[in-house]
């Protein structure tokens, strides 16, 4: 797994995990000043809180990157971090099952530009691990 696999699957998670109140819409302005207290916080919430925040703002930014891929390399996208999640190949890309990977890894190299200028990759990180 590569620091855009990661990042994917973090994008993924967050958004699987997004879950509107009925009745509410999902921008409602009333809620966006709602904070709890933290008084009863340990560090390992606090740290938990700050990492689910660096998610989220990561998915944010990405999101709509993935939204702009064309429909063939987002299925892709959607397919592999699927599988990624699960830990193991159980899902299939119902569009295109026999250039999945191929597709994946075209997405990958569509999106690879687009998170290093926004800040979510460096050089470093693809050294490692090419997309």
């Amino acid at each position: 797994m590569d620091a855009i696999d990661r990042l994917l699957l973090d994008w993924h998670e967050w958004n699987v995990g997004w879950e509107p109140v009925p009745g509410y819409p999902r921008d409602a302005g009333f809620g966006d000043g709602f904070q709890s207290s933290r008084q009863w916080m340990d560090l390992d919430d606090l740290n938990e809180e700050v990492d689910r925040r660096i998610i989220e703002a990561h998915a944010r930014v990405i999101d709509p990157l993935v939204m702009a891929l064309d429909a063939r390399l987002r299925l892709a996208v959607n397919t592999a971090v699927r599988n990624l999640a699960a830990g193991a190949e159980v899902w299939r890309n119902p569009g295109w099952p026999a250039t999945q990977h191929t597709d994946y890894r075209r997405a990958k190299e569509v999106l690879t530009p687009k998170l290093i200028t926004r800040g979510l990759l460096c050089a470093a990180d693809l050294d490692r691990h090419p997309p």
